[in-house]
């Protein structure tokens, strides 16, 4: 990246165009940084978050204000038990994109607009600054004071076609035209707005209909579940459909088909591994 840049291809202009940047510097790890930065946006797997918050905690006397990127369910609070409530924003991202190489990605969709929130609200004012950043570099991006339900949109989006992608191998349009496959993101999909109701989420009442639709346009795309599972590594199924298994089994409501997909995707997992 250093010498060449980060190529970003966006063959349909959903960010205004390709292009290439240069870091100013590039890091491996939170101890190389000597001067505390402002923000800190953590954008890796949602399985190396926590490994991050302890080394940003490490390496400063008073953490800086961290936005949290990752997919899934009550991230932000799991980073707060190290770093505070008072220093995380958490961030909902609606684009995905896949690499061509270690210094070349390509934007496949983005359905706008992304989200920013605040755990605390004394960060309001940081929460509207990025937003703004981020909108002004094609990323549309705004502030909204209730993040836990755009989070929970989000991840029973994620929860209800990825990993389903993810066990057979299929992408998103290949999984949404075959019927007996989309029978059963159709049955993921209720039980993650079952649970998000049962915990207090006010989702629409078109949502399931919303999110059908919106898994339509997902295309000859692979989830990043998918990738993950192909390159032999975790994937982030513990923080989508087993954060809802563990919210149903705490309300009683019946989670058997994403506790099943759960289950198929960890034992690949550990084949993979293996």
């Amino acid at each position: 990246m250093m010498k060449d840049g980060l190529k970003l291809k966006d063959p349909r202009h959903q960010v205004g165009g390709d292009f290439v940047v240069f870091p100013k510097k590039v890091f491996f790890s939170v101890r190389e940084i000597k001067n505390k930065p402002d923000y800190i946006f953590v954008c890796t797997k949602t399985y190396h978050l926590m490994d991050v918050a302890a080394e940003i905690s490490n390496a400063f006397s008073s953490p800086p204000v961290v936005g949290v990127f990752q997919n899934g369910l009550d991230n932000e609070e799991q980073v707060a038990k190290v770093l505070g409530a008072e220093n995380i924003l958490r961030c909902v991202i609606n684009y995905a994109g896949t690499m061509h190489s270690d210094s070349e990605a390509e934007i496949t969709f983005f359905n706008r607009p992304n989200y920013i929130g605040v755990m605390d609200t004394a960060n309001v004012s940081a929460a509207r600054e990025i937003a703004n950043a981020l909108t002004e570099t094609g990323l549309e991006t705004i502030y909204t004071e209730d993040i836990k339900k755009t989070e929970w949109e989000k991840a029973i989006l994620n929860a209800s076609l990825a990993p389903v992608s993810a066990v057979t191998g299929l992408t998103m349009k290949e999984v949404m035209d075959y019927p007996p496959l989309r029978l059963m993101v159709e049955k993921l999909l209720g039980e993650g707005i079952q649970v998000a109701g049962a915990s207090g989420i006010g989702l629409s009442d078109h949502f399931f209909e919303h999110s059908l639709a919106y898994l339509e346009k997902g295309g000859y795309h692979k989830p990043s579940m998918l990738v993950d599972l192909e390159k032999g590594g975790k994937t982030e199924i513990d923080f989508l459909n087993g954060k809802i298994v563990e919210y149903g089994e705490r309300l009683n409501i019946p989670v058997s088909y994403n506790r099943m997909i759960t289950a198929i995707t960890k034992g690949l997992e550990k084949k993979k591994a293996r």
